[in-house]
């Protein structure tokens, strides 16, 4: 079945592509969830202004990206959490620790921006990527000290 694309997907189209997918996908997710939409004459015309739409939207979070990015650069988070005598943390710093943390420090960036390939287990400085969008990321140190 051939859609429109209302909205992004990550890892299948964004906003404005018209795609062929299963009629599956597209009746039972993408069309009741409002992600997607069937194409037709009409709606392809749609199309294009939902890409125009979609480009400077782009373009405007590129530029605030930026300019995050380099406030952020050099920024070190100091999180304090408990550690047995090895330095090993009883528990884990994961994207949610993380981003609730930026938080506090007027810094909202969503869990999925977070890069951690795994969560952090050991105490010490860790370096972690941020995107901010896909063409801007920003690294930023975490030390992680014990209680």
């Amino acid at each position: 079945m051939k859609v429109i694309f209302l909205q992004n997907i990550k890892g299948t189209a964004q906003m404005g592509d018209i795609k062929n997918v299963s009629d599956g996908y597209a009746r039972n997710f993408l069309i009741p969830n409002g992600l997607a939409e069937p194409a037709t004459a009409e709606t392809e015309k749609q199309a294009e202004t939902l890409k125009k739409k979609r480009e400077s939207e782009n373009l405007t979070n590129k530029e605030s990206a930026a300019e995050l990015a380099k406030t952020m650069e050099g920024f070190v988070l100091e999180l304090t959490e408990d550690a047995n005598e090895e330095g090993h943390l009883y528990g884990s710093v994961n994207t949610k620790i993380i981003a609730g943390e930026l938080a506090k420090n007027k810094i909202k960036i969503k869990e999925s921006s977070i890069n951690l390939p795994e969560p952090i287990k050991m105490i010490g400085e860790h370096e972690v990527e941020l995107e901010l969008h896909p063409e801007v990321k920003v690294k930023i140190k975490i030390n992680v000290l014990k209680k």
